[in-house]
Protein backbone atom coordinates (compact mmCIF):
# COMPACT_ATOMS: atom_id res chain seq x y z
CA UNK A 1 0.00 0.00 0.00
CA UNK A 2 2.99 2.30 0.34
CA UNK A 3 2.71 5.32 -1.91
CA UNK A 4 -1.01 4.97 -2.56
CA UNK A 5 -3.04 7.99 -1.54
CA UNK A 6 -5.23 7.88 1.56
CA UNK A 7 -8.74 8.21 0.16
CA UNK A 8 -10.69 8.27 3.44
CA UNK A 9 -10.21 8.03 7.20
CA UNK A 10 -13.10 6.43 9.04
CA UNK A 11 -13.18 6.95 12.80
CA UNK A 12 -15.37 4.67 14.90
CA UNK A 13 -18.33 6.26 16.64
CA UNK A 14 -17.18 8.29 19.64
CA UNK A 15 -19.35 8.68 22.72
CA UNK A 16 -17.28 11.05 24.85
CA UNK A 17 -14.48 12.42 22.65
CA UNK A 18 -14.78 15.13 20.01
CA UNK A 19 -13.73 13.79 16.62
CA UNK A 20 -11.35 16.71 16.01
CA UNK A 21 -9.35 15.58 19.06
CA UNK A 22 -8.65 12.33 17.18
CA UNK A 23 -8.03 13.86 13.75
CA UNK A 24 -5.53 16.41 15.09
CA UNK A 25 -3.37 13.54 16.39
CA UNK A 26 -3.27 11.64 13.11
CA UNK A 27 -0.11 11.84 11.03
CA UNK A 28 -2.05 10.11 8.24
CA UNK A 29 -3.96 12.65 6.13
CA UNK A 30 -6.56 12.30 3.39
CA UNK A 31 -4.99 13.00 0.00
CA UNK A 32 -1.45 12.18 1.18
CA UNK A 33 0.52 8.93 0.55
CA UNK A 34 -0.10 6.06 2.94
CA UNK A 35 2.84 4.82 5.04
CA UNK A 36 3.21 2.36 7.90
CA UNK A 37 5.36 4.90 9.74
CA UNK A 38 2.46 7.35 9.80
CA UNK A 39 0.17 4.65 11.20
CA UNK A 40 2.68 3.88 13.96
CA UNK A 41 2.79 7.59 14.80
CA UNK A 42 -1.01 7.70 14.75
CA UNK A 43 -1.16 4.96 17.41
CA UNK A 44 1.57 6.60 19.51
CA UNK A 45 -0.10 10.02 19.46
CA UNK A 46 -3.51 8.59 20.35
CA UNK A 47 -1.99 6.48 23.14
CA UNK A 48 -0.40 9.59 24.69
CA UNK A 49 -3.86 11.04 25.26
CA UNK A 50 -4.56 8.24 27.80
CA UNK A 51 -8.28 8.25 27.00
CA UNK A 52 -8.54 5.01 24.96
CA UNK A 53 -8.33 1.45 26.28
CA UNK A 54 -7.90 0.05 22.74
CA UNK A 55 -6.48 1.59 19.54
CA UNK A 56 -6.65 -0.33 16.27
CA UNK A 57 -5.93 1.13 12.81
CA UNK A 58 -6.62 -1.00 9.72
CA UNK A 59 -5.59 -0.09 6.17
CA UNK A 60 -7.99 -1.31 3.47
CA UNK A 61 -6.95 -1.26 -0.17
CA UNK A 62 -9.38 0.42 -2.55
CA UNK A 63 -9.23 0.89 -6.30
CA UNK A 64 -8.93 4.63 -5.75
CA UNK A 65 -6.46 4.45 -2.86
CA UNK A 66 -6.39 3.40 0.80
CA UNK A 67 -9.13 3.61 3.42
CA UNK A 68 -8.01 3.83 7.04
CA UNK A 69 -10.37 2.52 9.68
CA UNK A 70 -9.54 3.90 13.14
CA UNK A 71 -11.30 1.78 15.79
CA UNK A 72 -11.15 3.25 19.29
CA UNK A 73 -12.53 2.09 22.62
CA UNK A 74 -12.93 5.04 24.98
CA UNK A 75 -12.19 4.90 28.67
CA UNK A 76 -15.06 6.06 30.87
CA UNK A 77 -14.29 9.79 31.29
CA UNK A 78 -15.28 10.25 34.96
CA UNK A 79 -14.03 7.92 37.68
CA UNK A 80 -14.45 8.17 41.46
CA UNK A 81 -11.37 6.60 42.99
CA UNK A 82 -9.74 5.54 46.23
CA UNK A 83 -6.50 7.51 46.48
CA UNK A 84 -3.75 5.50 48.17
CA UNK A 85 -0.22 6.51 49.13
CA UNK A 86 2.26 4.12 50.74
CA UNK A 87 5.68 5.35 51.87
CA UNK A 88 8.44 3.91 54.01
CA UNK A 89 8.53 7.16 55.99
CA UNK A 90 4.85 7.77 56.84
CA UNK A 91 3.14 4.46 56.16
CA UNK A 92 -0.30 4.27 54.53
CA UNK A 93 -2.52 7.24 53.69
CA UNK A 94 -5.84 6.85 51.89
CA UNK A 95 -8.95 8.80 51.03
CA UNK A 96 -11.47 9.73 48.34
CA UNK A 97 -10.46 10.91 44.90
CA UNK A 98 -11.96 11.91 41.59
CA UNK A 99 -10.56 11.81 38.08
CA UNK A 100 -11.87 13.20 34.82
CA UNK A 101 -9.82 11.69 32.00
CA UNK A 102 -11.50 13.46 29.11
CA UNK A 103 -12.94 16.76 30.26
CA UNK A 104 -15.24 18.41 27.67
CA UNK A 105 -14.28 15.60 25.26
CA UNK A 106 -10.94 17.33 24.64
CA UNK A 107 -8.52 14.90 26.38
CA UNK A 108 -8.11 17.32 29.29
CA UNK A 109 -7.29 15.47 32.50
CA UNK A 110 -8.52 16.76 35.87
CA UNK A 111 -7.94 14.96 39.16
CA UNK A 112 -8.31 15.70 42.86
CA UNK A 113 -7.72 13.65 46.01
CA UNK A 114 -7.59 13.89 49.80
CA UNK A 115 -5.62 11.37 51.85
CA UNK A 116 -5.51 10.74 55.61
CA UNK A 117 -3.54 8.41 57.85
CA UNK A 118 0.25 8.42 57.99
CA UNK A 119 0.11 11.89 56.47
CA UNK A 120 -2.63 14.35 55.53
CA UNK A 121 -2.64 15.71 51.99
CA UNK A 122 -4.91 17.41 49.48
CA UNK A 123 -3.98 17.61 45.79
CA UNK A 124 -5.42 18.75 42.49
CA UNK A 125 -3.99 18.48 38.97
CA UNK A 126 -5.08 19.61 35.50
CA UNK A 127 -3.29 18.68 32.28
CA UNK A 128 -3.89 19.11 28.55
CA UNK A 129 -1.77 18.08 25.53
CA UNK A 130 -3.10 20.93 23.33
CA UNK A 131 -3.92 24.63 23.72
CA UNK A 132 -6.11 26.68 21.37
CA UNK A 133 -5.59 24.28 18.46
CA UNK A 134 -1.80 24.16 18.74
CA UNK A 135 0.57 21.44 20.10
CA UNK A 136 1.29 23.48 23.24
CA UNK A 137 0.52 21.42 26.33
CA UNK A 138 0.12 22.66 29.86
CA UNK A 139 -0.03 21.24 33.35
CA UNK A 140 -0.96 22.77 36.70
CA UNK A 141 -0.71 20.99 40.06
CA UNK A 142 -1.20 21.97 43.70
CA UNK A 143 -0.44 19.85 46.79
CA UNK A 144 -0.92 20.54 50.50
CA UNK A 145 0.72 18.17 52.99
CA UNK A 146 0.87 17.88 56.76
CA UNK A 147 3.16 15.10 58.01
CA UNK A 148 5.92 14.20 60.41
CA UNK A 149 9.22 14.21 58.54
CA UNK A 150 10.95 11.14 60.00
CA UNK A 151 14.26 11.74 58.25
CA UNK A 152 14.74 15.32 59.47
CA UNK A 153 12.69 14.89 62.68
CA UNK A 154 10.15 17.73 62.42
CA UNK A 155 6.45 18.34 61.84
CA UNK A 156 6.21 19.54 58.25
CA UNK A 157 3.45 21.58 56.66
CA UNK A 158 4.03 22.28 52.98
CA UNK A 159 2.33 23.84 49.99
CA UNK A 160 3.61 23.07 46.49
CA UNK A 161 2.53 24.63 43.19
CA UNK A 162 3.77 23.49 39.77
CA UNK A 163 2.79 25.21 36.50
CA UNK A 164 4.30 23.89 33.25
CA UNK A 165 4.05 24.67 29.54
CA UNK A 166 5.56 22.45 26.83
CA UNK A 167 5.80 22.60 23.04
CA UNK A 168 6.31 19.63 20.73
CA UNK A 169 9.30 19.85 18.37
CA UNK A 170 8.47 17.73 15.36
CA UNK A 171 7.43 14.14 16.03
CA UNK A 172 9.80 13.31 18.88
CA UNK A 173 11.10 16.47 20.56
CA UNK A 174 9.69 18.55 23.40
CA UNK A 175 10.74 21.85 24.91
CA UNK A 176 9.26 24.01 27.61
CA UNK A 177 9.49 25.60 31.01
CA UNK A 178 7.86 25.60 34.40
CA UNK A 179 7.41 27.69 37.51
CA UNK A 180 7.43 25.96 40.86
CA UNK A 181 6.73 27.30 44.31
CA UNK A 182 7.35 25.46 47.57
CA UNK A 183 6.44 26.64 51.06
CA UNK A 184 7.65 24.56 54.03
CA UNK A 185 6.87 25.35 57.67
CA UNK A 186 8.40 23.70 60.73
CA UNK A 187 7.53 23.75 64.43
CA UNK A 188 11.19 23.05 65.22
CA UNK A 189 13.83 25.77 65.10
CA UNK A 190 16.84 25.33 62.83
CA UNK A 191 15.12 23.26 60.15
CA UNK A 192 14.33 26.00 57.65
CA UNK A 193 16.73 28.52 56.12
CA UNK A 194 14.44 31.36 57.21
CA UNK A 195 14.47 32.34 60.91
CA UNK A 196 10.68 32.58 60.72
CA UNK A 197 10.52 28.75 60.46
CA UNK A 198 8.82 29.03 57.06
CA UNK A 199 10.73 28.82 53.78
CA UNK A 200 9.39 30.25 50.52
CA UNK A 201 11.29 28.70 47.59
CA UNK A 202 10.31 29.70 44.03
CA UNK A 203 11.96 28.02 41.04
CA UNK A 204 12.11 28.52 37.28
CA UNK A 205 12.94 25.54 35.06
CA UNK A 206 13.76 24.99 31.41
CA UNK A 207 13.55 21.51 29.89
CA UNK A 208 14.19 19.85 26.54
CA UNK A 209 13.57 16.22 25.72
CA UNK A 210 13.38 13.48 23.11
CA UNK A 211 10.87 10.63 22.98
CA UNK A 212 11.07 7.79 20.44
CA UNK A 213 9.08 5.20 22.43
CA UNK A 214 6.58 3.04 20.57
CA UNK A 215 3.94 3.61 23.27
CA UNK A 216 3.69 6.08 26.11
CA UNK A 217 1.57 3.86 28.37
CA UNK A 218 3.56 0.60 28.00
CA UNK A 219 6.80 1.12 26.00
CA UNK A 220 8.48 -1.86 24.35
CA UNK A 221 11.27 -0.11 22.42
CA UNK A 222 12.73 3.37 21.99
CA UNK A 223 14.38 6.18 23.96
CA UNK A 224 13.12 8.76 26.46
CA UNK A 225 15.57 11.51 27.45
CA UNK A 226 15.25 14.87 29.17
CA UNK A 227 17.55 17.64 30.35
CA UNK A 228 16.31 20.12 32.96
CA UNK A 229 17.97 23.34 34.10
CA UNK A 230 16.50 25.10 37.12
CA UNK A 231 17.25 28.12 39.29
CA UNK A 232 15.78 28.36 42.79
CA UNK A 233 15.53 30.91 45.54
CA UNK A 234 16.65 34.45 46.06
CA UNK A 235 16.67 35.74 42.50
CA UNK A 236 12.86 35.53 42.68
CA UNK A 237 12.74 36.97 46.17
CA UNK A 238 12.58 33.69 48.06
CA UNK A 239 14.74 31.64 50.40
CA UNK A 240 17.60 29.41 49.22
CA UNK A 241 19.92 29.99 46.29
CA UNK A 242 20.98 27.11 44.02
CA UNK A 243 21.03 25.75 40.46
CA UNK A 244 19.68 22.29 39.56
CA UNK A 245 20.79 20.16 36.59
CA UNK A 246 18.85 16.99 35.76
CA UNK A 247 19.87 14.36 33.18
CA UNK A 248 17.25 11.63 32.69
CA UNK A 249 17.87 8.82 30.16
CA UNK A 250 15.69 5.73 29.58
CA UNK A 251 16.09 2.97 26.99
CA UNK A 252 13.55 0.25 26.17
CA UNK A 253 15.10 -2.67 24.28
CA UNK A 254 12.84 -5.40 22.87
CA UNK A 255 14.03 -8.99 23.27
CA UNK A 256 10.94 -10.59 21.76
CA UNK A 257 7.21 -10.04 21.49
CA UNK A 258 6.66 -10.31 25.27
CA UNK A 259 10.17 -9.54 26.51
CA UNK A 260 11.63 -6.08 27.20
CA UNK A 261 14.91 -4.93 28.75
CA UNK A 262 14.79 -1.48 30.38
CA UNK A 263 17.71 0.81 31.27
CA UNK A 264 17.11 3.92 33.42
CA UNK A 265 19.68 6.49 34.54
CA UNK A 266 18.90 9.67 36.50
CA UNK A 267 21.48 12.25 37.56
CA UNK A 268 20.59 15.36 39.59
CA UNK A 269 23.29 17.90 40.47
CA UNK A 270 22.89 21.01 42.64
CA UNK A 271 25.13 23.94 43.39
CA UNK A 272 25.32 25.56 46.81
CA UNK A 273 25.81 24.40 50.38
CA UNK A 274 23.32 22.46 52.47
CA UNK A 275 21.83 24.47 55.38
CA UNK A 276 23.11 27.68 53.75
CA UNK A 277 21.78 27.69 50.17
CA UNK A 278 19.80 24.42 50.19
CA UNK A 279 17.48 23.43 53.08
CA UNK A 280 18.29 20.02 54.49
CA UNK A 281 14.76 18.71 53.86
CA UNK A 282 15.41 19.03 50.09
CA UNK A 283 18.30 16.58 50.17
CA UNK A 284 17.80 13.29 48.32
CA UNK A 285 17.17 10.23 50.49
CA UNK A 286 17.89 7.03 48.54
CA UNK A 287 16.37 3.72 49.53
CA UNK A 288 12.84 2.37 49.48
CA UNK A 289 10.50 1.44 46.64
CA UNK A 290 10.99 4.63 44.58
CA UNK A 291 14.80 4.72 44.37
CA UNK A 292 17.08 1.86 45.49
CA UNK A 293 14.83 -1.06 46.34
CA UNK A 294 15.97 -3.35 49.15
CA UNK A 295 17.43 -0.48 51.22
CA UNK A 296 15.71 1.60 53.88
CA UNK A 297 14.86 5.22 53.09
CA UNK A 298 17.80 7.51 53.81
CA UNK A 299 20.48 4.83 53.35
CA UNK A 300 22.33 7.28 51.10
CA UNK A 301 21.76 11.03 51.44
CA UNK A 302 22.99 14.22 49.81
CA UNK A 303 22.17 17.25 47.67
CA UNK A 304 23.12 15.28 44.49
CA UNK A 305 21.94 11.87 43.30
CA UNK A 306 22.84 9.24 40.69
CA UNK A 307 20.31 6.39 40.29
CA UNK A 308 20.38 3.52 37.78
CA UNK A 309 18.09 0.58 37.05
CA UNK A 310 18.36 -2.44 34.77
CA UNK A 311 15.08 -4.29 34.47
CA UNK A 312 13.76 -7.25 32.49
CA UNK A 313 9.99 -7.35 31.93
CA UNK A 314 7.84 -10.23 30.70
CA UNK A 315 4.22 -9.77 29.62
CA UNK A 316 2.42 -12.55 31.48
CA UNK A 317 -0.86 -11.17 30.15
CA UNK A 318 -0.79 -8.43 27.55
CA UNK A 319 -2.91 -5.38 28.21
CA UNK A 320 -6.44 -5.90 26.97
CA UNK A 321 -9.67 -3.89 27.21
CA UNK A 322 -12.83 -5.08 28.97
CA UNK A 323 -16.17 -3.57 29.89
CA UNK A 324 -18.04 -3.50 33.21
CA UNK A 325 -21.62 -2.21 32.99
CA UNK A 326 -20.75 -0.14 29.94
CA UNK A 327 -17.50 1.23 31.42
CA UNK A 328 -14.40 0.52 29.33
CA UNK A 329 -11.29 -0.41 31.33
CA UNK A 330 -8.16 -2.45 30.68
CA UNK A 331 -6.11 -5.08 32.50
CA UNK A 332 -2.69 -6.67 32.09
CA UNK A 333 0.08 -8.35 34.07
CA UNK A 334 3.88 -8.16 33.85
CA UNK A 335 6.61 -9.92 35.80
CA UNK A 336 9.96 -8.17 36.31
CA UNK A 337 13.51 -8.89 37.45
CA UNK A 338 15.44 -5.74 38.37
CA UNK A 339 18.69 -4.36 39.72
CA UNK A 340 19.03 -0.86 41.24
CA UNK A 341 22.25 0.91 42.19
CA UNK A 342 23.10 4.51 43.01
CA UNK A 343 24.46 7.11 45.39
CA UNK A 344 23.57 10.46 46.95
CA UNK A 345 26.34 12.84 48.05
CA UNK A 346 27.17 16.36 49.17
CA UNK A 347 30.87 16.84 48.47
CA UNK A 348 32.78 15.52 45.46
CA UNK A 349 35.05 13.38 47.63
CA UNK A 350 31.98 11.40 48.78
CA UNK A 351 31.31 10.19 45.22
CA UNK A 352 33.19 6.89 45.34
CA UNK A 353 32.50 3.25 44.56
CA UNK A 354 32.52 2.33 48.27
CA UNK A 355 29.55 4.63 48.92
CA UNK A 356 27.27 3.17 46.24
CA UNK A 357 24.31 1.08 47.35
CA UNK A 358 22.45 -1.50 45.23
CA UNK A 359 19.96 -4.30 45.23
CA UNK A 360 18.21 -6.88 43.08
CA UNK A 361 14.68 -8.25 43.18
CA UNK A 362 11.65 -9.66 41.39
CA UNK A 363 8.01 -8.69 41.35
CA UNK A 364 4.79 -8.30 39.36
Amino acid sequence: LRGKLVKEIRISKLKYTKEKVVTRELASKVGEPYSEENVRNDKLNLDRLRIFTSIEIEAIEDREGVILEVNLVETFPFLPTISLDVSEENGVSAGPGFRALNLFGRAISLSAAARFGGSTSVSAKMESPWTVGHPVGYMGEYTYMDRFNEIDDFQEVSNALDAQVGYFLGKRGRIGGSFRYLSVSSETDGITLSPSNTDQIPELEFFIGFDSRDLDSDPHHGWWTEFVLGKSGKFLGGDGNFWTYIFDVRRYQPLGDRHTLDFYSLTTLRTGQVDVDIPTYLEFDLGGSNTIRGWTLGSSRGKNQFINTIQYRYDVMKRRPFRVKGISLFVGLQAAVFSDFGIAWRDNNEFSYDNFIGGIGVGP
